[in-house]
């Protein structure tokens, strides 16, 4: 029996062959189920700026870094520091290291463990172990301790003064200097950073006093 087959059944027959080879090659490659090597579908078959942007562009992480950078975070910071200052001025000038190193020690706290702000968070807790640091190698064991509120305040001896509110405002500025130069290149670092350390380094003022 002589069968007729007309040209346009022939290109259909032909379309749906090879849309099932295509199917079948594309769900071995997101599979694994295919033996064919020559044809790979899968994420390791492309560079990564494919995927993410367009070829020959370099992706930057840096949007994706900055995302946790916050007003209300970098101000709560500033408010902790600059409140805190405020509060050990009221004190007697020898007690008054004792208590700024609590004051930076708490505003480090103030970051919220956000990503951007790690190097605050570490900076800040530096500076508080160096000051009180200063202020056991220097404590004025026979002076009582000053209170502010329910928290109490060691003195350092009135002949070291002088040269500990030197180390401590040598401190004070080095740790300003390494925040402002941790931003880097980027912009929106570096306005956040710049604030945080103008405030840290505002403190040294309560020393001079």
């Amino acid at each position: 029996m002589h069968v007729s087959i007309s040209a346009k059944a022939i290109l259909v027959l032909a379309g749906v062959a090879i849309s099932g080879v295509f199917t079948t090659s594309s769900q071995a490659a997101w599979t694994g189920s295919s033996d064919d090597t020559s044809l790979d579908l899968s994420v390791e078959g492309f560079r990564s700026d494919e995927i993410l942007g367009q070829v020959g562009q370099p992706v930057s992480n840096d949007g994706l870094l900055q995302l946790a950078f916050a007003d209300d975070v970098t101000q709560a910071v500033v408010k902790q520091i600059q409140r805190g200052a405020s509060e050990c001025s009221r004190l007697e000038v020898v007690y008054r290291l004792d208590c700024l190193q609590r004051v930076f020690s708490q505003a480090s706290g103030a970051t919220g463990r956000k990503p951007d702000y790690s190097t605050v968070n570490s900076e800040l807790r530096k500076l508080s172990r160096t000051l009180k640091g200063i202020v056991g190698k220097n404590q004025d064991r026979k002076a009582p301790k000053a209170k502010l509120g329910n928290k109490s305040y060691r003195a350092v001896s009135k002949a070291a003064l002088r040269e500990v509110n030197k180390l401590a405002s040598k401190a004070i500025e080095e740790t300003a200097t390494k925040l402002l130069r941790s931003a880097g290149n980027s912009q929106k670092r570096k306005v956040h950073y710049t604030r945080i350390a103008n405030a840290v380094n505002s403190t040294k003022k309560i020393l001079r006093s």
